[in-house]
């Protein structure tokens, strides 16, 4: 006579999931002045805009788990956004199987278990998706935020060393700047 048993299998895990998501570009400076001064100039306005310089020289400036990283000598901008969480995942599962036919309780067990492990690994790669979309949308929302300052920036740059290029020239007699309109005007006497 066949008798059925019932095994019940529980599973639980936890990992540490990290998502990041990174764009580059390179600012269009033009060569106004030397590269080491346009660099200076660069490096100058970064600094009144809240980044801090680092060992290798570079500029960084962290807003949340967003990062923004300029090299002023090349003009190489990196914006990165990371996201990271703990999760835990549980799965229960039952089987029921027979004493004289099919497999026997411990494979079984060790079936079931499988199966329930291969269930937490499709939920974990579900939760890293999401993370991972969540880095991709929060990089996209800063890259939208960055553009209007990095125009600034650039903008910035350029009219201080159009200035101090004027300097070299001559004598500067008028500087007129619309700043509507973006125009600058210098006047200088050779």
């Amino acid at each position: 006579m066949s008798r059925a048993y019932r095994i019940s299998v529980k599973e639980s895990e936890t990992r540490h999931l990290k998502a990041g998501d990174e764009i580059g570009t390179t600012l269009e400076l033009l060569e106004i002045l030397p590269p080491e001064d346009m660099a200076t100039l660069l490096r100058q306005e970064l600094k009144e805009r809240g980044f801090e310089e680092q060992p290798d020289g570079t500029l960084v400036r962290k807003d949340g788990s967003t990062t923004v990283t300029v090299d002023p000598c090349s003009g190489e901008v990196t914006v990165k956004a990371e996201s990271e969480a703990t999760v835990e995942q549980e799965a229960k599962r039952d089987a029921t199987g027979f004493n004289d036919v099919g497999p026997t309780e411990t494979s079984l067990r060790d079936r079931v278990r499988e199966q329930l492990k291969q269930d937490l690994d499709k939920r974990f790669d579900e939760k890293q998706s999401d993370l991972q979309k969540e880095a991709t949308d929060r990089l996209e929302k800063k890259l939208q935020e960055l553009q209007p300052e990095v125009a600034d920036v650039v903008n910035k740059v350029t009219r201080d060393a159009l200035k101090e290029k004027a300097k070299q020239l001559g004598t500067v007699k008028e500087i007129s700047e619309d700043a509507a309109s973006g125009s600058l005007t210098i006047t200088i006497e050779v």
